[in-house]
């Protein structure tokens, strides 16, 4: 089953070092492409958030968001700053007399810059441990909205590949009629150049033939024929095929614009015209497949 490019997850895990949060999206991207966001506590961690993401989508850009809540590491533990207490005590005495009432200790403690807040270091390995659990969580889920996405995509993309072998039979059915139009066309145009004495039957056939040959377009719709069925094997596929499904579309145009310049036939033209509108579309669809 083929995957979109874009999906949403959610884990949350807890543990001895806090809670965590790890919210995942994915967009559109050419390559595989992880974009971590965290607090500065999880850095360690980051090399092992991208292995971890990246053995499950192979292409994409994919942003991590982790949120660590309620843990030490947060909110750090509070120490007390001797000189600048010093310097706010020695304030206050030179201006106490100029002042009235008391000034208590909680009014001190309010202080600005008064304290700093130092972060005590957590073991990587019990971070780890919650963290793996909450990003798996995100990963699941993401990847299933990916999964349901791509279900969707495949149901349009055959829908739109049977649209384009009607088009391909319209075609097929309408190249034999274009020999007999050239052969019109010549002896209409020699009937006017030649008395019927002077046409040389066996070199007309001859002329037709050749101008048959060059317009003949037989070849295309059969690789046109075998790019779509190798459309439809692809999208049973559980690995990534959205390089391989672009490279076939662009293999589809140029066979559509082969036929259109070698049938020289406006019903034709006007079909191919069709056929290239639809592979458009198909393209559009398969910049969102991994």
């Amino acid at each position: 089953m083929i995957a979109s490019m874009t999906g949403f997850g959610k884990g949350v895990a807890e543990g001895e070092v806090g809670r965590v949060i790890v919210e995942m999206r994915s967009v559109n991207g050419r390559y595989g492409d992880v974009m971590v966001r965290m607090p500065r506590s999880l850095s360690e961690l980051e090399s092992r958030i991208k292995e971890r993401v990246l053995s499950v989508f192979t292409r994409g850009r994919l942003d991590v968001s982790i949120t660590l809540q309620d843990a030490a590491s947060e909110q750090g533990l509070p120490v007390l700053k001797p000189e600048v207490l010093a310097a706010y005590l020695k304030g206050i005495e030179e201006i106490r007399a100029d002042i009235s009432g008391d000034i208590d200790l909680m009014q001190i403690a309010q202080l600005p810059q008064l304290f700093t807040f130092e972060v005590p270091e957590l073991d990587s390995e019990a971070l780890w441990k919650v963290v793996s659990v909450a990003l798996c969580q995100a990963i699941d889920a993401c990847r299933a909205m990916c999964l349901a996405e791509g279900e969707k995509l495949a149901r349009d993309l055959r829908t739109r590949i049977s649209v384009l072998d009607e088009f391909l039979q319209r075609v097929e059915a309408l190249a034999p009629e274009r020999v007999e139009t050239v052969r019109t066309r010549l002896e209409e145009k020699l009937a006017q150049l030649l008395t019927p004495e002077q046409i040389d039957e066996s070199r007309l056939l001859m002329e037709i033939a050749l101008l048959a040959d060059r317009s003949d377009i037989t070849e295309e719709c059969v690789r046109f024929h075998s790019h779509n069925a190798q459309f439809l094997g692809m999208l049973d596929r559980s690995e990534a095929v959205g390089r391989r499904l672009n490279f076939l579309l662009q293999e589809m145009l140029r066979e559509a614009n082969t036929m259109g310049s070698k049938a020289g036939d406006a019903t034709i033209a006007h079909v191919v015209v069709d056929i290239k509108e639809e592979i458009e579309k198909l393209k559009e669809q398969v910049q969102n497949i991994e």
